[in-house]
């Protein structure tokens, strides 16, 4: 038989295991609720971090973009006019009248004609006849196929096109520039081709542009070019030394949308 103090022992040691088992898979099921709770927190902390980096890598290449066309400009600028210069000239003419010179440059390309533009003043009395353009490397002949009077402005056709005269003004594009830019003038003042001076834009209008840039008898017609490389006028005109200085006039480019370029 066994005795009372055998039996309450084993019980006792019975009620401790059982307590003791219940305890332990307490502690475990806690523990992995705490481990599922963390390893919850973490994901989440990792996906904003992730959400962060492609926030960042986004700005980043934002700023490169911005860093690399801020690179580009200032390259552009400290490399001065030459690069500028020798682009442009390659698409300018002197024009050849029997009443005199002036200048025209190759706005557009149709078919396998260019079209130069010029100043009206210098063509007034060849309505009706060929002109004459040249310049470094030849001559060509050209016909007067539309005028523009009241902005004193025209345009003359050339059969082909040119070795390296690119249009200038292929797509109409009409920024105009704002006083303080810098603008380059191309022309051939007294028949002197290819020369290039550079000032500032003095006045905008929405008929005129005011440059200091000088100009002399022969420039008319020829192109006023901001510093990005983009035609902004028509030169036409200077005031006479005697009345003043640093006085040159330009037909902003969008007049030629008026009557010599359907430019929509």
């Amino acid at each position: 038989m066994t005795s009372p103090g055998l039996k309450l022992t084993v019980s006792l040691t019975l009620v401790l295991c059982l307590g003791a088992a219940g305890l332990a898979g307490y502690t475990l099921q806690h523990q992995r609720t705490l481990v599922q709770t963390e390893r919850a927190q973490r994901k989440a902390q990792v996906a904003k971090l992730q959400h962060q980096l492609a926030t960042l890598k986004g700005t980043n290449a934002a700023l490169t973009g911005k860093v690399n066309s801020a690179v580009q400009t200032v390259n552009r600028k400290s490399a001065g006019l030459r690069p500028l210069a020798a682009r442009v000239l390659r698409s300018v003419f002197t024009v050849h009248t029997p009443y005199g010179l002036g200048t025209g440059f190759v706005g557009w390309r149709r078919d396998d004609s260019s079209y130069v533009i010029t100043a009206y003043h210098v063509v007034s009395r060849l309505v009706g006849s060929g002109v004459t353009l040249s310049r470094k490397g030849g001559s060509w002949g050209g016909e007067l196929t539309a005028i523009d009077p009241k902005h004193d402005l025209a345009l003359i056709r050339l059969d082909g096109k040119p070795a390296g005269a690119a249009p200038l003004w292929q797509k109409p594009v009409t920024t105009p520039p704002a006083t303080g830019d810098a603008l380059v003038l191309v022309g051939s003042p007294y028949g002197l081709s290819g020369t290039v001076t550079r000032g500032i834009v003095s006045r905008v209008t929405k008929k005129v542009i005011q440059t200091d840039a000088a100009a002399n008898p022969g420039n008319s017609g020829g192109p006023a070019v901001d510093q990005e490389g983009r035609i902004v006028g028509v030169v036409v005109a200077r005031i006479n030394p005697s009345l003043g200085s640093g006085l040159t006039f330009a037909v902003p480019i969008k007049l030629v949308c008026s009557y010599l370029r359907r430019c929509r």
